[in-house]
């Protein structure tokens, strides 16, 4: 129905939908949670909602996810600078230079039919939640069918170096945290349109930052991040239980997809359909 009914949700009993009634844009308390998380993301550039997935739900997520990462998932390590690219042209030797590393397991939406993530993911109502808080004239889910959700996990010795994203804005779902290390953090006004902060860069890759932030999330926890114009990364993971996390992908245009090049590289796979290249190494 449109723009949200009272109506049961097929998610009922996944998401907390008395704290968060998204199945329901008219009503005040959609309108009451949807100012306060806008005012977040206008101050801070970072909103979340804790318990988003209820932690039954999200218990039951993380253990489909962890079976699958066992049998299908693509083991992804790139040597990669700040800036995640490969086009170095005007940037200075020393932060064009790859010299920082991420590894994670990934798996990616055509392997997680039927999955509780993807059956989130999918849900129109919170797509449409997401395009309010961000004031977007209108959100589309990402039309490639490998990259438009992708889960990550990572174990002992993985991590997520410090990046700034291409998009102006990510969205997480932490399904299960990790047992040690694997904290968000992150470091906001490094970079603009225009250009970005070097020196600021180098006293964060230095560790002399002292402007940095972090984030401790809960499973099931769903956070918006404008990570554009902020370095963050996740910290490596320490022994015992990995971090498991979604990354879900909304655009503000129709028919985004990943190119055949990129989807081996992140992937090891250019099509669904297409058997694994090999392990990124």
């Amino acid at each position: 129905m449109a723009n949200g009914t009272s109506a049961v949700s097929p998610l009922e009993g996944i998401l907390d939908l008395q704290r968060y009634p998204l199945q329901d844009r008219q009503a005040p308390a959609y309108g009451d949670l949807v100012e306060a998380k806008r005012a977040d993301w206008r101050v801070s550039g970072i909103c979340s909602l804790p318990g988003l997935i209820q932690p039954e739900a999200a218990a039951r997520a993380a253990a489909e996810l962890r079976e699958a990462m066992d049998g299908r998932s693509f083991r992804h390590r790139s040597d990669h600078n700040i800036f995640f690219s490969d086009e170095t042209e005007g940037l200075p030797p020393d932060l064009a230079a790859p010299r920082l590393c991420t590894s994670h397991r990934t798996l990616t939406c055509d392997q997680l039919p039927g999955s509780i993530i993807r059956r989130v993911y999918e849900w129109d109502p919170l797509r449409a939640f997401i395009q309010d808080v961000l004031e977007a004239p209108r959100l589309y889910r990402m039309a490639d069918p490998m990259a438009c959700l992708n889960v990550m996990a990572y174990a002992e010795g993985d991590g997520l170096s410090w990046h700034f994203d291409r998009a102006s804005f990510a969205v997480t779902i932490l399904l299960q945290p990790a047992e040690n290390g694997g904290r968000f953090e992150y470091r906001r006004n490094l970079r603009d349109a225009t250009g970005a902060d070097c020196e600021g860069i180098r006293r964060l890759l230095k560790g002399e930052d002292e402007q940095g932030r972090h984030s401790t999330a809960a499973a099931g926890t769903m956070t918006l991040f404008a990570g554009f114009g902020s370095a963050h990364r996740v910290a490596p993971v320490g022994p015992g239980q990995p971090r498991i996390m979604a990354v879900l992908g909304y655009m503000t245009e129709p028919g985004r997809q990943f190119s055949a090049a990129e989807r081996p590289r992140f992937y090891g796979r250019a099509t669904p359909e297409a058997p694994p290249q090999g392990q990124a190494s």
